[in-house]
């Protein structure tokens, strides 16, 4: 087993400063309302889900266990040491004198299963590490979770010419998308950014897919109320490039999680530093990258998160 040191307790992902509540059962970022009923094994989240898992001696120690972006319903049963995560696993860690405390301890984005022993002091993380922090009488505080970890994506081009290109390497993360829909507005969350889109170019987080000049949008984007949210922007140039995926005809980004968009340009909040009167924008028919006259009519997707 590696160590790792309890600096871990307050883990910070590079771009993210937010943390996931510890029950984020529909996976759009906020703390969903939820009750276990330990006498039935009920689990019921408001406005989502009502399932049956665990009983009366399991305390509940719900979790993304599996990195899908979305809270499990889960249950750790002292008198046997069992870890239970519907749907994804069984494991058995810890006893009846431990305290459960699951929590990314390794940085990856994924819950782990984490146990405190206050008699002795001792923190063990399945498969991780075991450590000796802190004494009885203690309030054990385990690690949370990030929104994720703000990584890049790759491009999506899958053909290779030559040894080392990109096609070749297909370096960085997996495209990994999730559409919601909130309110009846349709979102997409990106977990490698932490990033939550309007996804529809029809929706009212595109403007409807009108075109308008940069800082018109601009406005728009700062005081739209949409998916229960206030805190909309306009993405800047980093953002928005990292949805152009390069291996798909145009529009060049991923129309199944981002429906309706046009095969034309979209601002971007990043203005041209050589001429301040232009902003750059991100033309979806090639993917490429270019700056305008910030009077110019262009498109808009309104972006929220990471800041």
């Amino acid at each position: 087993m590696r160590s790792i040191t309890m600096s871990i307790l307050v883990p910070l992902v590079l771009g993210l400063s937010q943390v996931l509540p510890a029950a984020d059962f529909d996976g759009d970022g906020t703390g969903d309302i939820a009750i276990f009923r330990a006498g039935s094994g009920l689990w019921a989240v408001r406005g989502i889900t009502r399932v049956y898992f665990g009983g009366t001696a399991d305390e509940p120690v719900p979790g993304d266990y599996d990195g899908s972006g979305t809270d499990s319903a889960a249950i750790f049963r002292p008198s046997s040491g069992l870890w239970a995560v519907r749907n994804v696993t069984r494991v058995y860690f810890g006893g009846g004198s431990d305290d459960a405390r699951p929590g990314d301890y390794t940085g990856d984005g994924t819950y782990d299963v984490g146990i405190f022993r206050g008699s002795s002091g001792l923190w063990a993380v399945r498969g991780t590490t075991r450590v000796y922090f802190g004494t009885s009488g203690d309030k054990a505080i385990a690690p949370g979770i990030s929104l994720r970890q703000c990584r890049l994506s790759v491009t999506g081009q899958t053909f290779t010419e030559q040894t080392g290109d990109d096609g070749d390497l297909q370096a960085g993360a997996a495209f990994n998308f999730q559409t919601l829909s909130i309110g009846g507005d349709l979102v997409t969350i990106d977990y490698n950014t932490g990033l939550m889109w309007a996804a529809d170019g029809n929706g009212a987080g595109c403007w409807n897919g009108n075109l308008w000049a940069w800082g018109n949008l601009l406005n728009v984007c700062n005081n739209l109320v949409f998916a229960g949210y206030s805190d909309w922007r306009m993405p800047n140039r980093r953002e928005l490039n990292s949805l152009v995926n390069s291996g798909v005809a145009p529009p060049t980004i991923n129309s199944a999680y981002f429906p309706n968009t046009k095969s034309d340009e979209y601002w971007t909040s990043t203005a041209y530093q050589a001429q301040t009167y232009r902003a750059w924008y991100i033309n979806f028919s090639t993917g490429d990258i270019n700056y305008q006259n910030k009077i110019s009519s262009a498109r808009v997707r309104a972006v929220r998160g990471s800041n």
